[in-house]
């Protein structure tokens, strides 16, 4: 009797540990399929090196701003200096309720800058959506680029983005927005994981199957924008940029292009402390949750589960050797998966420094995207000193 007492505990356990090795295994098929399908895509993105003149375009670039006195005279600055003929360009800052001197900085440059407009959004009206929004309405252009107050673009960048759309006739162009070099880990950790954003972003747009993109460096025509502008998701305060590229792919529109070009590589600040990078980051994760295309919510899962599950059998290592090497084996293999994919980024992108870091990165990564994930979606969260709903 204890004989066949200790059989059926040892089958048990047998039992789970295969049910826990299957899980694990269906996981890392379904990570190298669709992780190498994107690192086809980008792959197969063309690199956009040779830049023609552009021709008599007018655009018109629209930044919502919200509290920005220490950012914007950056952004103004390097929009002066862009090749593009001033006179076809149009600049519109949005001012989203600022309570510091955000409009003063920018009325400063009026003189500097004639083709400038500062316009404020409705005392009923907050957030960065509404502010694009209103941005776009108010612009004289048909073509419309984005960017955020605290981002610096490239002196060509405008210029490419124009060359790209007349060369494509795209409804949307996305380009690649990377953090600024820093030092300490904060600051590493934050550009690795981006260029994995700037991965996903031009290989899924590449590939047919949109996941992302970033309003800090977007392009689009006005019309494409007013014929879904009604399809974007309202009830999520941010989102202004995937929602709208969602709308867009549901509607048929399949004029949609990431701009893989050094030349037209937007740079944003880095989050200075851990608080904030976490508080930015689970703002961006809530808005998963309101996603509605089948390749954005299956990639969201797929990333959270396989990090999730890690970090859960590593905990549950302590007791049992055997999930020590489960856990073993899906870090090992995603490593695998993930490394090529990065390993390009960070060549093509001129950082190739930051692959000395990914077992680090890599390691971190698991706590990283099971703590936020879990704790985005408790409903609201502070942005510049605003309650953003989820």
């Amino acid at each position: 009797m204890v004989t066949t007492t200790a059989c059926l505990n040892g089958c048990h356990r047998v039992d789970v540990m295969l049910i826990l090795w299957l899980i694990a295994v269906f996981l890392a098929i379904l990570y190298i399929f669709w992780i190498g399908y994107f690192y086809y895509g980008w792959l197969k993105t063309p690199d956009y090196t040779s830049v023609t003149k552009a021709g008599e375009l007018p655009v018109t670039i629209i930044v919502p701003v919200r509290n920005e006195m220490e950012n914007i005279s950056r952004l103004l600055d390097s929009l002066c200096r862009q090749d593009y003929p001033q006179y076809l360009l149009e600049i519109i800052i949005v001012d989203d309720h600022s309570t510091d001197k955000t409009n003063k900085v920018v009325a400063s440059y009026s003189r500097l800058m004639p083709n400038l407009l500062l316009i404020k959004s409705e005392k009923n009206s907050t957030g960065k959506k509404q502010a694009l929004r209103k941005g776009v309405y108010a612009s004289s252009s048909d073509f419309i680029l984005t960017t955020d107050a605290d981002c610096l673009p490239g002196r060509s960048w405008v210029s490419t983005m124009v060359d790209c759309f007349e060369k494509t006739g795209g409804d949307l162009i996305a380009g690649a927005v990377l953090i600024n070099k820093g030092k300490g880990l904060l600051n590493i950790f934050q550009r690795l994981e981006q260029l994995s954003l700037v991965g996903s972003s031009a290989g899924s747009l590449t590939s047919g199957y949109p996941i992302m993109c970033s309003s800090a460096n977007l392009g689009f025509r006005k019309d494409s924008f007013e014929k879904v502008d009604n399809q974007v998701n309202d009830n999520v305060s941010s989102g202004d940029d995937v929602f709208f590229l969602f709308a867009l792919h549901r509607s048929g529109k399949r004029s949609l292009h990431f701009l893989k070009s050094r030349s037209a590589v937007v740079i944003t600040l880095a989050e200075k402390s851990l608080g904030s990078f976490l508080n930015q980051r689970r703002r961006w994760a809530s808005k998963s949750r309101n996603y509605d295309t089948i390749a954005s919510v299956f990639t969201s899962l797929l990333v959270f589960l396989i990090n999730f599950y890690i970090v859960i059998i590593l905990f549950s290592s302590v007791l049992s050797f055997e999930a020590l090497m489960i856990s073993v084996f899906l870090f090992v293999f995603k490593s695998i998966v993930d490394f090529p994919f990065l390993y390009s980024l960070t060549g093509y992108f001129g950082d190739r420094k930051l692959m000395n870091y990914f077992p680090v990165i890599q390691f971190l990564y698991f706590f990283y995207i099971s703590f936020t994930v879990i704790t985005a979606f408790r409903g609201t969260n502070e942005w510049k000193g605003r309650i953003v709903r989820h």
